[in-house]
């Protein structure tokens, strides 16, 4: 007769290893991996046709000589811009096409319409928010102020942040608090490394946007046309409307009741914030074709290397590998606003999104990596 084995006691003190995490990890590595080739003609291609179609947009703000004709370029050009901008995005991914030395050139002639170095938008998007998304003190992109800060901030400084989370003001948050404080010539307090590349990608931007401003100056005054409406219709405008285009992007895409902010790096690692921290939007498919499928987010956060061209099927396989994982919602009027009305402060120990009056508004759900493994 054998004797039964006595159950392994585990005491309190003794670690246990938490191997779904990294089951996670590996899952979504695999999935992925399928979705890595990337192309170079198909891409060079891409860039040459949207670049034509911002060209024409400018064109018709400079051949028509009626205001409102002027202003129906605004909302195409913008578009074009915001699309060239992605392909910017990616190239400076490295994701873009197979060759390194073709993405950065793609990259920065990409940027230029959006007057983007593309240096200084490499240190600040992938070294801070892609290695750190919403890890506070890492990440600079829409990171909530806690209750404490807001009671502290000056009355201007609450104002912007009303502003800003208005749901009218991602436009503005974009402007200042991205492309004016982080990207043009900026302070040591806004980025702190000090590079030849940043000086020199700074002066590439701003000769292309003094040279494009007078040479829209120049054709007015040859032309006869109003000097205030081209401008408007051929530079002002359009810029500042992609500047809304791209600040209401990045604001849906990491800013919702269910996802997390984190201010300690430990429990940050442990929630999975690599993918847990962003959320997909879903729009229609032609809708989301505009911009080049750039809300199909999941995917690329969990690998920039996936190009965007692949990341529609990338997010579909994302999906089903790691349900639980891969954040998911169709986007509406209706849970646009509850999420404007819902995330305006952060409580950072206790992780529930709170009013500006300090009033509990939601608590951001923590998905088991276990079940998704």
């Amino acid at each position: 007769m054998t004797t039964p084995a006595k159950p392994v006691e585990i005491s309190p003190e003794t670690p246990v290893k938490d191997t779904s995490r990294a089951d996670a990890r590996k899952t979504v590595r695999m999935v992925m991996q399928e979705y890595l080739r990337r192309d170079s003609v198909g891409p060079v291609l891409r860039l040459f046709i949207d670049f034509t179609f911002l060209v024409l947009c400018i064109v018709g703000a400079c051949y028509f000589k009626s205001w409102w004709a002027k202003s129906l370029m605004v909302v195409p050009a913008s578009i074009a811009i915001a699309r060239l901008f992605v392909i910017g995005h990616d190239a400076c991914h490295g994701s873009y096409t197979r060759y390194d030395w073709l993405n950065k050139i793609v990259g920065r002639i990409a940027f230029l319409p959006s007057l983007t170095p593309f240096s200084l938008w490499d240190v600040g998007h992938n070294v801070a928010h892609h290695g750190f998304t919403n890890l506070k003190g890492r990440d600079q992109v829409w990171v909530p102020m806690s209750a404490e800060e807001w009671q502290k901030a000056s009355k201007g400084r609450r104002l912007l942040e009303r502003i800003y989370r208005s749901g009218f003001g991602q436009g503005l948050y974009y402007l200042i608090e991205m492309w004016w404080k982080k990207l043009i010539l900026p302070t040591k307090k806004h980025v702190s490394v000090h590079r030849a590349s940043f000086w020199w990608d700074n002066a590439l931007v701003l000769g292309v946007g003094a040279a494009w401003i007078t040479a829209l100056v120049l054709w007015a005054v040859y032309g006869q046309h109003s000097i205030t409406w081209t401008l408007l219709g051929g530079f002002v405008l359009p810029f500042l409307a992609f500047n809304c285009i791209m600040g209401f992007v990045i604001y849906v895409q990491h800013t919702h009741p269910e996802v997390a902010w984190f201010d300690k790096r430990e429990e940050w690692q442990k929630r999975l914030g690599f993918i847990t921290t962003t959320i997909n939007v879903v729009v229609p498919k032609r809708m989301g074709q505009i911009l080049h499928d750039i809300l199909e987010h999941g995917a690329h956060h969990v690998n920039t290397g996936v190009p965007l061209y692949r990341l529609r099927a990338a997010q579909a396989a994302l999906k089903t590998a790691v349900p639980n994982l891969a954040r998911t919602y169709v986007l509406s009027w209706k849970r646009y606003w509850a999420t404007v009305r819902t995330c305006k402060l952060y409580d950072y120990a206790n992780h529930r999104w709170l009013d500006f009056k300090g009033h509990v508004t939601a608590a951001p759900v923590f998905p088991d990596a276990a079940s998704a493994s």
